[in-house]
């Protein structure tokens, strides 16, 4: 499935409202807001958020592992929103990593964006990060949001995505084929 950038602020407008609401509710830590992580299904909502927000000693993505999630489409160099919402504040770097290998070892991830310290304070944490350039356009790729805390916990979140200059197969070739008719029309 891939989520459309209105889907996908539709969603977050969703997830972000519902998170929010659940965490007067729920002893959690911190969740990933944006990207749509993958999270738990088919439990309850309360449950899921405080399972998800807590430190994971579940490498390479928390607790959450393999489960579903959606699949969102990025093109090379495109600027994506990173929210995080912290609940205690113990310091500690944030990265964003990726895999082009999906999520069986955690050496498969690559830092390709150091966040700093995102753990002083409690609230929300938003940054804006460069998506890579080099493409990944198979089912195996994962972005990962990680945040080492200085008291040795650690939390995972992973997010499902492709990454591609063209929104699909058929834009591509309709693309390069526009280019070849104007270049005749020329001569």
């Amino acid at each position: 499935m891939v989520q459309s950038k209105i889907s996908g602020a539709i969603n977050f407008v969703l997830v972000f409202t519902l998170l929010i609401g659940l965490f007067g509710r729920v002893s959690a830590h911190g969740i990933l807001l944006s990207p749509t992580p993958r999270l738990l299904y088919g439990q309850n909502a309360t449950d899921v958020i405080a399972k998800v927000s807590n430190p994971t000693k579940e490498f390479p993505c928390g607790i959450a592992g393999d489960s579903p999630g959606p699949v969102t489409t990025y093109k090379p160099g495109e600027k994506i929103l990173i929210a995080y919402n912290r609940t205690i504040t113990h310091g500690g770097d944030c990265l964003m990593q990726i895999s082009r290998y999906g999520d069986k070892y955690d050496k498969d991830f690559k830092t390709f964006e150091n966040l700093g310290p995102c753990g002083m304070e409690k609230g929300l944490f938003t940054a804006f990060v460069e998506v890579p350039y080099d493409e990944c356009d198979n089912e195996d790729c994962v972005m990962r949001f990680r945040w080492d805390d200085d008291a040795g916990n650690n939390y995972l979140y992973c997010v499902n995505v492709r990454i591609k200059k063209y929104p699909d197969c058929w834009d591509s070739k309709r693309r390069r084929s526009i280019g070849t008719t104007r270049r005749a029309l020329k001569n």
